[in-house]
């Protein structure tokens, strides 16, 4: 799953590249980055929260994930209009759009799994 979320993340910058103006590009394209690291980082958080732990500790690490990705949202956001001059608009909307997106494939795979005790490892 992570590698078809950086891949679609890649494949969405490849094709603003095409369409999209130059300053607006760089907009979107960061803000398409900065969400697939966000989700890449997530997904790698619950992968290892998840092996031989139990379910309230696997919530308690996705739920802490979710507080880091909202705050490195936040930064991106900031620190790409402020520090980096980046058009906000596109920026923001790409950010949201694909972190929006990249959380419900993620609460999707999520609601699939079985957390029941007869599959838990402790």
């Amino acid at each position: 799953m992570g590698l078809g979320m950086a891949a679609f993340g890649a494949i969405s910058c490849f094709v603003s590249a095409a369409v999209l103006e130059p300053a607006v590009r760089a907009g979107f394209s960061t803000g398409v980055a900065i969400a697939t690291a966000n989700a890449l980082c997530a997904l790698a958080l619950a992968q290892l929260a998840a092996r031989g732990r139990s379910t309230k500790a696997f919530f308690g690490a996705v739920f802490g994930g979710m507080v880091l990705r909202m705050a490195s949202t936040l930064g991106g956001l900031l620190i790409g209009a402020k520090l980096f001059s980046l058009p906000a608009v596109p920026l923001a909307a790409a950010l949201l759009t694909y972190t929006a997106l990249f959380t419900a494939v993620e609460v999707g795979q999520w609601s699939r799994q079985d957390f029941s005790p007869r599959v838990q490892l402790s």
